[in-house]
């Protein structure tokens, strides 16, 4: 049983932007600690661990966050500043670590994107030196969240160009060694000045102990104003465009887009070189490109392979790519499609491993806008459609309007799922594809206005799990897509905004009013003597009365809740192969699906809608 943790007699408060890794250096050095007993005494791993695994970076989970709070004295909002949770809404290589393509419950998953920095950090030498307060004279500034995302390569604060390799080893600064995923460099090691380099050439001698903190600064460190500017803009997802009401997914969407567009100038280069910042800035991009190995965040991949959709290697090459790619994408829409086309025509087939998950971001999660232009363009380069092998995602973003969880219904209407059915080519009509497809795209719709996760989406409609399992994520339009120039993403946006016109109904509260509703027999007895044809009597007990009962009563629940019939109390327990055919013959004369149906079961048929009004109106005035 793990011993209670037990507050430090001192601490530190975290400095602005500063990251967990750094903060633990900080704070070792104050209290004369290696490293791996402070991340121990924390709570940030468990006492028998040698080290703290590099998903504490992402977000701190709820049992290592409330250990670190009550150990650090810190709170639990100033603690996850540390990591890279309050980026996981501008910063799209965060939301894939956090998020994935499932929902948007935020949980460190050990994914680890391009663009994210996670076995070594930029810096910037002036902010290691700290603001000249006692406090950071004694233990320095702070190593900062933001310098390891792979897109920052400038300092706003002191003008200048981030550094990546340490002066003296020349290795990348806090650069894990070997494959391994951890917090911090040579956690065992005494505790040395938090700026000092700790990276290890020689295990002889120990880390390097360079001080970054003094690294010298030339004039070539001094990016423009507009460079400094655009990482202004980066910091806050804003790419391109200048409007200040911004939401988080279209911030999301637009960092997406320069992403994208930097895959497609790597995957071109030199074609787009004459509209770098400046020609040294288009060399450092040059030395980049082929540098040999991977970039820094596939330093330790096993697919250690080139990547055009990845970061590169320093902050002024790093400056020259994301300068070009913004460039392109803030000119007026006419110059945009020209520049757009001068780059497609000249990349490499579609289907080269190295555009890596290019073609999957485009469709995820770029801008309305810059998708169509490129796949229009692609569609004339490439006739051919796009790699159908990329699995579509199973979460689809709500670029526009929004509604309410509450008012889906757990089974689809028809209608509805139609304007995303009809346009792939799915003919009306029920059938056991078109079934699971308004079963999932129920719970597709859940999960994009709510952020569960799919097994949580079809919980919260009550789908039973055999159910979930058996349609999977999209799968029959999935199979639909093949060879399709159908884009879902713009489909299912079709759908929320007619979802979103529809009049509210809580269907939620319905399902959780009448989960156990159930036609009572007398109620049908009446139904029975009200019918103006020949009088038909049913006999209490009888087997012909209780599957009709069953039956209709099935289908009022349905009405009333919004679900399939087959989910109604008199069906439950599910029997292991479906409901049974004899129950399902009465359903479908019910519902007037066999052209034979009796006159009587017109009568039921034509009664459902008024009856469910009933049992609502009665309900409601109770």
């Amino acid at each position: 049983m793990r011993r209670p943790f037990e507050q430090l007699p001192r601490s530190l408060s975290p400095l602005p932007g500063e990251d967990l890794h750094g903060f633990v250096l900080r704070l070792a050095h104050r209290l004369d600690l290696t490293p791996i007993v402070l991340l121990r005494h924390t709570g940030l791993i468990d006492p028998h661990r040698h080290s703290a695994p590099a998903r504490r970076m992402f977000m701190l989970e709820k049992d290592e966050l409330a250990a670190f709070c009550t150990t650090t004295g810190m709170s639990p909002q100033d603690a996850q500043a540390l990591t890279f949770k309050p980026h996981v809404d501008s910063y799209p290589p965060v939301a894939t670590a956090l998020l994935g393509l499932r929902g948007l419950s935020p949980a460190p998953r050990g994914v680890f994107p391009v663009w994210l920095l996670t076995t070594s950090t930029r810096y910037c030498p002036s902010c290691l030196a700290g603001d000249g307060s006692a406090i950071q004279q004694r233990h320095g500034g702070p190593w900062k969240v933001v310098w390891r995302l792979a897109a920052t390569f400038a300092c706003p604060e002191h003008r200048s160009f981030l550094h990546t390799t340490c002066p003296a080893c020349g290795l990348p600064a806090q650069r894990i060694r070997g494959r391994s995923r951890s917090l911090m460099v040579e956690p065992h090691t005494d505790p040395l000045h938090p700026s000092r380099c700790r990276n290890v050439t020689d295990p002889e001698q120990g880390p390097c102990g360079a001080r970054l903190d003094s690294a010298h600064l030339t004039d070539n460190d001094n990016p423009s104003d507009d460079l400094l500017n655009l990482q202004h803009r980066l910091l806050r997802a804003r790419p391109y465009g200048t409007s200040s009401a911004l939401d988080s997914l279209a911030g999301h969407n637009r960092m997406t887009d320069l992403f994208v567009l930097a895959a497609l100038i790597r995957a071109t280069w030199p074609l787009t070189a004459d509209l770098a910042p400046s020609p040294s800035l288009a060399r450092a991009l040059d030395h980049d490109i082929g540098r040999p190995g991977p970039a820094p965040s596939l330093r330790i991949s096993a697919t250690a392979q080139k990547r055009w959709d990845s970061d590169v290697f320093s902050a002024r090459g790093t400056a020259a790519l994301l300068a070009i790619s913004a460039r392109i994408l803030n000119l007026p829409l006419p110059e945009l499609r020209l520049e757009l086309r001068r780059v497609i025509a000249a990349m490499p087939p579609l289907d080269d491993a190295a555009w890596g998950q290019t073609w999957l971001n485009l469709r995820r999660d770029s801008s309305p806008l810059f998708r169509h232009e490129v796949l229009q363009l692609l569609d004339q380069r490439f006739p051919r459609p796009l790699p159908t092998h990329v699995a579509l995602p199973g979460f689809l973003l709500i670029r526009r309007r929004s509604y309410s969880p509450k008012a889906i219904p757990q089974f689809l209407p028809e209608e509805w799922a139609e304007i995303i059915t009809a346009p792939l080519g799915h003919t009306s009509g029920r059938s056991p594809g078109k079934t699971a497809i308004r079963r999932g795209l129920a719970a597709h719709l859940i999960q994009a206005v709510t952020g569960m996760s799919l097994d949580d989406a079809g919980t919260y409609l009550g789908i039973p799990p055999a159910w979930m399992a058996a349609w999977g994520r999209f799968r029959p339009l999935e199979e639909r897509l093949h060879g399709c120039r159908a884009d879902l993403s713009v489909l299912f946006q079709r759908l929320t905004d007619h979802v979103a016109d529809q009049r509210a109904v809580d269907y939620a509260a319905r399902r959780k009013r009448f989960a156990n509703w159930t036609l009572p027999e007398s109620d049908l007895q009446r139904i029975v003597e009200n019918y103006p044809g020949r009088r038909r009597l049913l006999a209490r007990g009888s087997q012909r009365g209780a599957r009709m009962r069953v039956g209709f009563s099935a289908l009022v629940w349905s009405q009333l809740t919004g679900s399939e019939w087959r989910l109604a109390p008199d069906l439950q327990p599910l029997p292991v192969e479906g409901v049974a055919m004899v129950d399902a013959g009465v359903i479908h004369q019910l519902q007037g699906r066999n052209p034979d149906h009796q006159p009587f079961y017109t009568y039921l048929h034509d009664l459902l809608p008024d009856y469910a009004s009933t049992v609502l109106e009665g309900e409601d005035h109770q």
